[in-house]
């Protein structure tokens, strides 16, 4: 086949192929009428530095009993001494964050939602909240279909973030 052979099928069957493009635009047309519109609010966060001189004498003060430094790295990996943001993370997705930010925003009415539980699960599912593998930043995005809710739910975690790690 040469080029002017495919040229002469794609002109003889020109009608099918106009046919088939308007009807996939058409059908496109009409999902995205029946979608519902989802905005997405996005932060990131700055995890607060640690005082790593306290780690520091912790650990020492463990290694130097002896020959427990298996005990040592046990105590750094566990306590989480290794990877800070990994556990603000965990604090961002906590039972205690989440509702607050569920009373705050009274999302039980807004998911229709009878339990506090099953609201959470709506909310996780709206929310996802990733440690930056290099930059060991935070990143908070949430996806709702009010774009102020939407902002105000990300600026609530922010908020909820601050006051965790203040106290």
């Amino acid at each position: 086949l040469s080029f002017l052979d495919l040229a002469v099928i794609l002109l003889q069957r020109k009608a099918l192929i106009l046919k088939v493009g308007l009807a996939v635009a058409l059908l496109a047309f009409l999902i995205s009428l029946v979608l519902p519109v989802r905005y997405t609010a996005e932060a990131i966060l700055v995890p607060p530095q640690q005082n790593q001189s306290l780690q520091s004498m912790l650990l020492s003060q463990v290694s130097n009993l002896g020959n427990l430094r298996s005990l040592s790295n046990v105590a750094s990996g566990s306590l989480g001494m290794k990877n800070q943001v990994d556990m603000y993370v965990s604090m961002l997705r906590s039972r205690t964050v989440e509702d607050a930010v569920i009373q705050r925003f009274d999302l039980r009415k807004v998911y229709k939602k009878k339990r506090m539980s099953d609201a959470r699960k709506k909310l996780e599912s709206n929310t996802d909240i990733e440690a930056g593998a290099k930059d060991n930043l935070i990143h908070l995005a949430v996806e709702d279909r009010d774009p102020k809710r939407s902002a105000d739910i990300t600026n609530a975690y922010v908020e909820e973030f601050r006051r965790l790690t203040s106290s």
